[in-house]
């Protein structure tokens, strides 16, 4: 029973835990785990006792039955996930964008003024304020929208990241497992090249050395043992050997989770290209800053001048603030945060699309860099090859077969030799579901299990009956090419090899002819490499296996004799050769001609024979006549001067070692290229890291070859690479379509916005409609543009390198050609319109009534409550003032029907005329000295000035009246020039297909589509139409003309790319070719420069091995090379 005295009336008492259903209390099992603590584990009678405890085996497993229950004690094999960011909390970011923060402030005086001061509120100049924090809103929050799709996409991608199969005993079979399944108690197999993802004891090890540098720091790799550090823990990797271990923490209990508890998730860091798009957003940023500070002060001048002066009470009468919310709004419209916007949405889609082609990006800059790639190094097995090995044929005890033999046709002690060797020297095993077989691990392996499986062998059987008796394990070396193990048996250790045949037969000293063991001699070991050679040319994968017998007791042999491979792999009998056959992929030959196509080389690094790997490059179409094929230790040999100029022309490195692959890489680099490389080997991680862009194999990957990978390619299947490299293409064509699109919109926006508020004093384009154009351009853009699924179209261009201009003169020639179109349409309409589209055919529809006309038709109207109004409006009408100048004033002075003439005509003074000085005119026509400095006012001169500051502001007023049907035209035409204009941003290289794929586009089909619905509601819709939006409901006379002005666009966009076809190559020509039969697309290539990050390739004076006679024509084929991480 519980002690509750501590608790008092007002406490809650915490229910306690439900009791553990096994021997072991979970707090117990943390704290032996966590503390390492031996003595605890000895006395619970070590593994084998524990596992006993947790209900479980060592060797058969968990019960699968008892799962649900181990990890409702013990807990599951998950990390908490740092919660999502709420909607809200992303529209408070977008809120704290300083843009977006003066334009809030500038709309909270708006509003309050407008609301505040009776004469506004009557004029209702609040409305303005309120549509500007309506605008506001729909952009945050469409922003806001946007970010919070992006991150959930993100973090469904991402959770892939940690989804790894792992290998557990269960019920007796060795099953895969995800690794949110494993459980405590499990039995989990660990291998070369695996993540460790929990903690547990080790109780069998063969040669386990893990990486524990992820967790303590420490750079040196630890060799595990049984009996003194048996402890593995979870986030660590496996670097060499393989073992069990039984699971004993998991999820936030094991270390890796502690720690993970304590570190904060990091943020993604900008991409490449985001980086340059940042750039391009600040420069165009500061030009739309320059033009707004101009338009401003344009603005302000004329309107102090109206005004005549700066009355404070009139600052939010189209006055100050309207002039600094429309600058505000240029600057918002000129910023193209868009830009990096577009990249994020881009690689966002692409990533999810990449997912159902097999490719899982792991790095975003790799989305962008794959479609750079000028250079592709693949294995050869399971990524140009199906990966389905079968043995067909062979040498088996001193007889050459053509087919794989029957057990009939061996001797029965070779027979039952070669399964020992297949079923015990293997870390593979078979999952059989009804029809369906899976292979898991080295896929050599696999085929030597299915071999002995057709001859009546069942290899589970055999690792049962032999588990107790293996006493070493040696993996796959891809440095000896060779895999090992050793046997006990009652009289002896047998020791049985097995690896690539022509370095295994090196090292045999006898072989089996049939009925007895004999020597093997020169003769008959060229003979036997002959055997090898032949099944090579013919594209077979040939592995010999062996064995060699050593004493249980040897006092001569030293006491680590059996912890080295190379000691006992001596003296071997050959028993067989066999040769194994791995079909190519249907697809790899298309895919390798689309590749070339794209002007991207292919060369194919294997550890397979020479012979072999030049059968299947031919067949892949990699290896053509012109092209040279070599060896891994003859490549090694030779100078970085001497290698490179033959870079161009090497397509096959056989028997190469990941030391190889690294050099090639790095060397390619140097020369320029921009390289991508697979792998799936532990080993392959440098060579991964080193490249531009690391391809890992998902199904043959290792986890430290995924964890050094930019792309996972699911399938391990070429053809899955190229798809990477079409949507990478497509990633940086999407971005430069946004870019051509709001360039041209930035571009015309700016310019009317200037020249219209300079020189004509009119905002062609208000805040409102403004901010719609920036919803369109930066957010509702972005979401067209950026979303284009890849046009095979960009398969046929040569690939845009490292330094490829992200704007080429092509885009230039577009977005100037359209920005001059529509900019020439503005200002028709602007300035035209009222000229040629006036008088009674159109109800005077456009006309704009002149000043003097205005006044006098208004005067007694407008100044009706003055006194003295008769007089003020014959001096400002009859008189000449205030719009008094030289060719029309002069004369209306001068003239009887100007009050002010006779006055001066009978004045005593010797001025008979009107003076130009409005106050003298009207002041001083009775004084001796009129005109004088000292001169003071009159009634007539102050109401002439109140009417003339109330005059020119209606007069304002009424000008917006006249001009807001030629304004909604405006509007309208430039909002469809940008709704077609995003349609011929499609295609930025010249091409007429901008139609083709338009309508199986939902996203850009419904973007446009909202985009017309929205403007047309704006248009038609009272209120929204004329209070938010200032403009008038256009008849359909006008919608025709405006949309087709907007429709223009696609006819021109379509000449120009005529004309830049059949032109001369001048400056609107790109210089962009096509990769295979050089005809000028579009474009700027990137000059080659070698990476700033190259490694130095070192090598002195060596030399190519075989002699002046090893370079047979115009390919170099020595002899063998090395290691793709398989057998």
């Amino acid at each position: 029973m519980a002690d509750k005295s501590g608790v008092g009336k007002g406490d809650v008492e915490a229910p306690e835990p439900a009791p553990c259903p096994f021997d072991v209390n979970p707090v117990d099992l943390l704290t032996m785990n966590e503390g390492k603590d031996m003595a605890a584990l000895k006395g619970l009678g070590g593994a084998q006792g524990l596992a006993k405890k947790l209900a479980t085996s060592l060797h058969e497993g968990l019960d699968p039955s008892t799962v649900d229950a181990h990890a409702e004690a013990y807990g599951h094999n998950k990390f908490k996930e740092t919660p999502p960011k709420s909607f809200f909390s992303l529209v408070w970011e977008n809120l704290q964008d300083p843009v977006i923060i003066i334009l809030c402030v500038a709309a909270a005086v708006s509003t309050a003024l407008g609301a505040a001061i009776p004469e506004q509120r009557k004029h209702g100049e609040w409305i303005e304020g309120v549509a500007i924090w309506v605008a506001i809103i729909l952009v945050v929050s469409v922003g806001a929208g946007n970010d919070y799709q992006k991150d959930k996409q993100f973090r469904k991608l991402n959770a892939q990241k940690d989804k790894i199969m792992v290998k557990v005993v269960r019920g007796h079979q060795t099953l895969l497992v995800e690794n949110v399944e494993l459980v405590v108690g499990d039995v989990y197999l660990l291998d070369t090249g695996d993540k460790v993802v929990a903690d547990g004891v080790c109780f069998d090890c063969q040669g386990l050395v893990i990486d524990e540098a992820s967790l303590t720091g420490e750079s040196d790799p630890i060799k595990k043992n049984t009996d003194e550090d048996p402890w593995v823990r979870s986030g660590t990797q496996v670097t060499e050997g393989s073992g069990k271990l039984l699971v004993v923490a998991v999820g936030e209990n094991s270390e890796w989770g502690k720690t993970m508890a304590l570190v904060g998730e990091a943020g993604d860091d900008e991409t490449p290209l985001q980086v340059k798009l940042t750039w391009v957003a600040s420069t165009v940023g500061k030009i739309g800053f320059g033009v707004a500070i101009c338009c401003f002060a344009a603005l302000l001048i004329k309107w102090c001048v109206v005004n005549g002066g700066f009355p404070v009470s009139k600052i939010n009468q189209n006055g100050p603030i309207q002039f600094f919310l429309y600058s505000v709004t240029i600057i918002v419209v000129a910023v193209p945060e868009g830009l990096p916007l577009a990249v994020t949405i881009s690689l966002a889609y692409s990533m999810k699309k990449m997912m159902k082609d097999n490719n899982f990006v792991r790095v975003l800059a790799a989305c962008e860099t794959m479609g750079g790639a000028t250079a592709i190094c693949s294995d050869k097995t399971g990524t140009l090859t199906e990966n389905r090995m079968t043995v067909v044929e062979g040498w088996f005890a001193g007889q050459q077969f053509d087919h794989l033999p029957d057990p009939s046709e061996l001797p029965r002690e070779v027979c039952d030799e070669l399964k020992l060797n297949c079923a015990l020297n293997s870390k593979a095993f078979v999952i059989e579901a009804g029809p369906k077989v899976d292979f898991v691990g080295n896929r050599t392996e696999c085929a030597l299990l299915m071999m002995i499986k057709t001859w009546g062998c069942t290899y589970t059987a055999v690792r049962e009956e032999y588990e107790a008796s293996v006493y070493k394990m040696f993996g796959f070396s891809s440095s000896k090419k060779m895999a090992s193990c050793s046997v006990k048996f009652a009289d002896k250790f047998r020791h049985y090899n097995k690896g690539a045949a022509e370095w295994v037969l090196k090292r045999c000293t006898s072989m089996y002819n049939g009925s007895q063991i004999v020597q093997m001699g020169d003769a008959e070991r060229e003979k036997l490499v002959e055997v090898v050679t032949g099944m090579a040319k013919r594209g077979l994968r040939c592995i010999c296996l062996t064995y060699t017998d050593y004493p249980l007791v040897d006092d001569s042999r030293p006491a680590d004799f059996f912890e080295d491979s190379d000691n006992l792999d001596r003296n071997l009998v050959a028993l067989a050769i066999v040769g194994i056959k791995d079909p190519v992929r249907k697809e790899v030959p298309e895919a390798v001609r689309v590749c070339q196509r794209a002007g991207i080389t292919v060369r194919m690094v294997t550890g397979d024979n020479i012979h072999t790997a030049q059968h299947i490059a031919r067949e892949c179409g990699i290896l053509t006549e012109d092209a040279v094929a070599m060896e891994g230790p003859d490549f090694r040999k030779m100078a970085a001067q001497e290698l490179l100029p033959l870079l161009p022309k090497l397509r096959v490195l056989a028997r190469s070692s990941p030391e190889d692959k690294l050099t090639l890489v790095s060397m390619l680099k140097q020369h320029g290229d921009v390289v991508a490389v697979t792998g799936d080997g532990t080993n392959d991680a440098p060579a991964l890291k080193e490249s531009d862009v690391g391809l890992a194999m998902g199904i043959a990957g290792t986890e430290v070859a995924k964890e050094a990978a930019d792309i996972v390619i699911l399938d391990d299947n070429f053809s899955s690479i190229v798809k990477s490299v079409l949507w990478g293409r497509s990633v940086f064509t999407n971005i430069r379509k946004f870019l051509m699109f709001q360039l041209t919109v930035n571009f015309v926006a700016l310019v009317i916005a200037f020249f219209g508020a300079v020189i004509g004093g009119q905002e062609p384009l208000n805040v409102l409609q403004l901010l719609w154009v920036n919803l369109i351009m930066d957010t509702m853009g972005a979401l067209a543009l950026a979303t284009e699924d890849p046009n095979p179209e960009l398969l046929l261009m040569k690939p845009y390198g490292r330094n490829e201009n992200l704007i080429t003169r092509i885009m230039w020639k577009h977005i100037l050609v359209q920005g001059f179109y529509q900019i020439f349409w503005m200002f028709l309409i602007l300035y035209g319109m009222p000229v040629f589209l006036n008088g009674a055919k159109y109800n005077g529809r456009y006309d704009i009534e002149g000043r003097e006309d205005w006044w006098k038709r208004e005067c007694m109207s407008e100044l009706s409550g003055y006194i003295n109004s008769t007089q003020t409006c014959n001096q400002m009408l009859e008189c000449g003032f205030p719009y008094y100048d030289t060719a029309v004033g002069r004369v209306s002075i001068q003239s009887p029907a100007c009050m002010l003439y006779p006055l001066w005509q009978n004045s005593s003074s010797t001025i008979k005329t009107v003076p130009e000085d409005p106050r003298t005119a009207m002041c001083d026509y009775d004084r001796p000295n009129p005109g004088a400095t000292g001169n003071p006012g009159c009634v007539w001169h102050s109401q002439y000035q109140d009417a003339d500051t109330k005059m020119k502001r209606d007069y304002e007023t009424h000008m917006h009246d006249e001009y807001i049907h030629v304004l909604s035209c405006l509007f309208n035409a430039f909002i469809f020039c940008q709704i077609f204009n995003e349609i011929n941003a499609r295609r930025i290289n010249d091409e007429y297909t901008i139609f083709v794929g338009l309508f199986t586009n939902p996203i850009f089909c419904s973007v446009i589509a909202i985009t017309v619905v929205f403007q047309v509601i704006i248009i038609n819709v009272p209120f929204i139409n004329n209070k938010f939006f200032k403009v008038n409901r256009l008849n359909w006379q006008e919608w025709l003309a405006t949309v087709a002005i907007g429709f223009g666009t696609i006819p021109l966009s379509l000449l120009t790319r005529w004309l830049s076809k059949v032109l001369p190559e001048n400056c609107l020509r790109g210089t962009r070719v096509h990769a295979s039969t050089g005809r000028t697309l579009s474009g700027k290539p990137g000059d080659r420069t070698a990476s700033s990050g190259s490694r130095t390739v070192s090598g002195g004076a060596r030399t190519v091995s075989g002699g002046p006679n090893a370079r047979a024509g115009s390919k170099l084929s020595p002899r063998v090379a090395a290691a793709n991480g398989t057998v």
